[in-house]
């Protein structure tokens, strides 16, 4: 497989089949917006923690993640995979170095073309602050349209710090192990005007087990337990492909003409014509509580090409 580029705090080289997927370059400047074929770069804002990750799809698949604050015994992490905390299309990875330290959930996704990568890694959080972020990387050949305009759809799926404990510490020393959420994103993209925007809904939080929880501890899980719906304003599509832009709560069916953002998202197209799209988010999910944090990651193909979502052929209302 042709080797590919994944720029955030620094830039990486994977290449996908077999070997060290990843190799550490020097740090690069930022993404000239003007220019076609400029790397893929992740804004600073998203990645937040995450210095670098090293994924290998062959086998069981492998990962590996240099986290700012991560206490391993070596600055890249090898993740344990773990398919019991899989989200839908997104492979899911732990670490715990100990019991005492922090307890990690990394949510890996590429998609049926290959043609992009994306990723999010949070811990629950321990000694009043948590650790994560987010990439996501081109694994093919991209060419931006001139023209038309598209859907993507999809799931979407985050880490949610704090969450249960993973041991029985008091809760001033404990470290809390993340929740996941699982959502439905849809993305529009105008080619014609560089122009992008998107929402995910249906939003909710998933303990271990992959139960939805109580969230408002009424004893009844019901959509009142439901995390708030989240839009992305819009944005503009660089000549590379790329959108960096605010996370709102939504105000469906209302259409404010500004919002007061969350967080930010920060994504890329893929494929021959933009078949593709994938980006992560880094949010306070919960209005009001800053002491609550949300990384996500979105990888979704585009609306009538092979793998589309069943989201892309809703019944139309009379």
């Amino acid at each position: 497989m042709k080797p590919f580029t994944l720029l955030f705090a620094a830039a990486l080289m994977l290449t996908a089949c077999g070997g060290n997927p990843f190799v550490d370059t020097p740090p690069v400047d930022p993404t000239d917006p003007t220019d076609p074929d400029a790397p893929v770069t992740v804004d600073p804002k998203v990645a937040v923690d995450l210095r670098s990750v090293t994924y290998n799809p062959d086998g069981a698949g492998s990962l590996t993640m240099n986290i700012d604050g991560l206490a391993g015994n070596t600055a890249n992490v090898p993740f344990v995979r773990n398919g019991s905390l899989d989200v839908a299309g997104y492979e899911a990875y732990t670490y715990q170095n100990r019991i005492t330290q922090r307890s990690y959930i990394a949510l890996v996704a590429t998609n049926a073309r290959t043609s992009l990568l994306a990723t999010a890694v949070s811990d629950g959080g321990q000694s009043n602050r948590h650790m994560g972020g987010g990439s996501f990387a081109r694994l093919d050949v991209f060419t931006k349209p001139t023209t038309g305009t598209f859907s993507y759809a999809g799931t979407y799926a985050g880490i949610f710090a704090p969450g249960d404990a993973t041991s029985d510490l008091p809760p001033g020393l404990v470290a809390n192990r993340p929740y996941r959420v699982q959502g439905d994103a849809l993305v529009n993209a105008s080619f014609v005007n560089s122009q992008v925007d998107g929402s995910v809904a249906n939003r909710w939080l998933l303990d271990a087990s992959g139960n939805r929880i109580d969230l408002n501890a009424d004893g009844v899980v019901d959509d009142e337990d439901r995390l708030v719906d989240i839009s992305f304003p819009r944005m503009d599509i660089t000549a590379n492909g790329q959108f960096l832009g605010d996370v709102e709560v939504s105000a469906a069916p209302d259409v404010p003409d500004s919002g007061s953002a969350i967080g930010t998202v920060n994504g890329v197209f893929g494929g021959a014509g933009a078949t593709d799209v994938a980006g992560a988010i880094v949010i306070n999910p919960i209005p009001g509580n800053n002491g609550i944090w949300e990384h996500g990651v979105f990888n979704l193909p585009r609306c009538g090409l092979a793998g589309e979502s069943p989201l892309c052929n809703p019944t139309p209302l009379p």
